[in-house]
């Protein structure tokens, strides 16, 4: 009697099965680039944060539709935080049950321009380890080229096993998904401060590379103001943060907002929960605003230019003279001869008004988050 766990070639076929399953799903066109760290939290290829709801595909078994997430994102959301599955020590489903139902949450999501976190749902006294990793080793690869898509290795996983989780997963994700950004951690919550998330990233150590990861957080038993503190200092020490998971309430709700924080709230997974679509009755409680992505609640949205693809950048600009192509930092742009800049996943966020000179003026360029690190790409040449 042999386990696959004792058994190397067991091992490596459970490996192929789980890839060649994978590749039954196919990804469509793209609307919405990849998520980067900001320095304090994720935000989308606009530059916004992320606001989303919840969907339980584990405790809940919520069945949601495509209408709902239309109406959430009417309301608001522009990502959806989904629990894709329980499996358990006890369990008898396959890894994957819950694939088909996921590709169309994800496909519905590309859709209508919103993102998607998936995590792993239940807490990790229910999940041997060898499960977690072997969830990955099927959907690591099923979405590594959906640019929408997020991941989340565990839902609460306890201290002890984090840093296991987050190193081995890691290795697992980035063989598959080398460009799929992933949030770690996700404790239940921060009550002992800012010192639990900074003393498990320094166990962790070199083996996460965090220029395309970042903290996942969930903001249960402390205050608006104690996390608020909290992600200030883990922001400070250079790691952005995330609450994928909070019990929706007026203090925490403001102290997301005034933190600039990306934020999900667990109202629509609770069993019996109401569903993904009434997020609007809920949230109208609260006297917290933004200007979302989408929709006219709670504000009229932003216009945002047009997410372009990255081999079609010539193209797009419709100009002849625009044929050259420069990788410079925003403090190092050239100031003549620009065309127009576009952000490092095919965004354009600036143009030369027709009829107007050469010379670029950086002050002309109001977008906060370019200044610094965050590299640019300038197309050059007249109109």
């Amino acid at each position: 009697m042999f386990t696959c766990k004792e058994n190397a070639a067991c091992a490596a076929v459970l490996a192929f099965f789980l890839a060649t399953m994978a590749g039954d799903y196919v990804s469509g066109p793209q609307t919405r680039g990849r998520v980067r760290n900001n320095g304090t939290t994720i935000v989308t290829d606009w530059g916004t944060p992320l606001r989303g709801g919840c969907w339980g595909l584990d405790i809940c078994s919520c069945v949601f539709t495509r209408e709902e997430v239309v109406a959430a994102k009417n309301c608001g959301i522009n990502a959806i935080h989904v629990y894709c599955e329980l499996t358990t020590s006890y369990s008898t489903k396959p890894i994957g049950y819950a694939a088909e139902y996921m590709d169309s949450i994800v496909t519905w999501c590309r859709e209508e321009s919103l993102y998607v976190v998936i995590t792993h749902g239940g807490a990790i006294r229910m999940t041997p380890l060898e499960k977690i990793y072997d969830i990955w080793r099927f959907y690591a690869p099923r979405y590594a080229n959906e640019t929408h898509v997020i991941y989340e290795p565990k839902n609460e996983p306890g201290q002890a096993e984090a840093v296991a989780i987050a190193k081995e997963t890691y290795r697992i994700i980035r063989e598959a998904a080398p460009e799929t950004h992933i949030l770690f951690l996700s404790y239940s919550n921060i009550k002992p401060g800012p010192s639990l998330i900074l003393n498990t990233i320094e166990q962790i150590g070199d083996s996460v590379d965090w220029s395309n990861a970042s903290v996942a957080y969930h903001g249960y038993g402390t205050t608006g103001a104690f996390q608020e503190a909290a992600i200030k200092t883990i922001n400070e020490a250079g790691y952005a943060m995330t609450c994928t998971e909070w019990p929706v309430g007026a203090d925490l709700f403001a102290a997301y907002e005034r933190a600039g924080i990306s934020y999900f709230h667990f109202e629509a997974c609770w069993p019996g929960a109401r569903t993904l679509g009434s997020i609007c009755n809920h949230l109208k409680k609260f006297n917290v605003t933004w200007q979302p992505d989408f929709g006219e609640w709670p504000q009229p949205h932003v216009e945002h230019p047009e997410v372009v693809s990255a081999g079609n950048w010539a193209r797009q600009m419709n100009h002849p003279g625009a044929a050259t192509v420069g990788l410079f930092s925003f403090n190092s742009l050239p100031q003549r001869d620009v065309c127009a800049l576009y952000d490092v996943t095919g965004r354009m966020v600036w143009h030369r008004p027709e009829g107007q000179g050469s010379v670029f003026d950086r002050r002309s360029l109001r977008f906060p988050p370019w200044v610094g690190t965050q590299l640019l790409l300038v197309k050059y040449g007249p109109y």
